[in-house]
């Protein structure tokens, strides 16, 4: 707590609204107390598509908000009139997008944790975002050099979990970025390479 310890929380919340398997998405500001101790970003980046459009806000403790306004108000003001009309747009417009969306990327998820699991690759479901963490075989000493193997056998790229930080080191990320049908080649392509047998 920011009251005993002097820590401010700082949660980005850009991914609130891509959530899978009939879950929602939450604030941390809707913690009784949260908004003593932190404060919550949230980008229009993921959940309406404006990413390079840098539409962000900031809530929570007013201090910290008040103090991060007089900051962005030296370094971007100004904002391109087009995308601020799209950002009106999109916080009250209807969310039928956001949720077809959503839906799109569960689909990406379960054609590629599922279609990993029927090789012989225990990869979790993700249960949000555009990604998907999955743990390297053990016999690969780091993930950089998992991903150098399977991009060579196979010709499927993702990124090393170390580059995220060492936490992440016996992981890869996938991306969930090609429809299910391209996703399903890939895992095919996998398999095809024997890298996880």
């Amino acid at each position: 707590m920011r009251k005993k310890h002097d820590i401010l929380i700082i949660h980005d919340n850009a991914y609130s609204d891509i959530i899978f398997d009939g879950n929602k998405g939450g604030s941390f500001l809707s913690y009784e107390g949260a908004k003593d101790v932190g404060v919550e970003f949230f980008s229009l980046s993921k959940s309406f598509d404006m990413t390079g459009a840098r539409v962000s806000f900031l809530i929570g403790d007013p201090e910290i908000v008040s103090a991060f306004r007089k900051l962005r108000g030296q370094i971007d003001f100004g904002m391109f009139l087009p995308i601020q009309y799209a950002a009106i747009a999109a916080l009250t417009g209807p969310l039928d997008m956001v949720k077809e969306q959503c839906q799109m990327y569960e689909e990406r998820r379960d054609a590629l944790c599922g279609g990993l699991r029927d090789i012989g690759w225990n990869v979790p479901d993700s249960h949000g975002s555009m990604f998907v963490w999955a743990p390297i075989p053990d016999r690969y000493e780091t993930s950089m050099d998992f991903c150098l193997d399977l991009v060579e056998k196979s010709g499927v790229l993702c990124t090393p979990g170390a580059s995220f930080g060492p936490l992440g080191e016996r992981y890869v990320r996938f991306a969930l970025v090609l429809p299910p049908e391209k996703i399903k080649e890939a895992v095919q392509a996998i398999q095809d390479s024997h890298i996880i047998a």
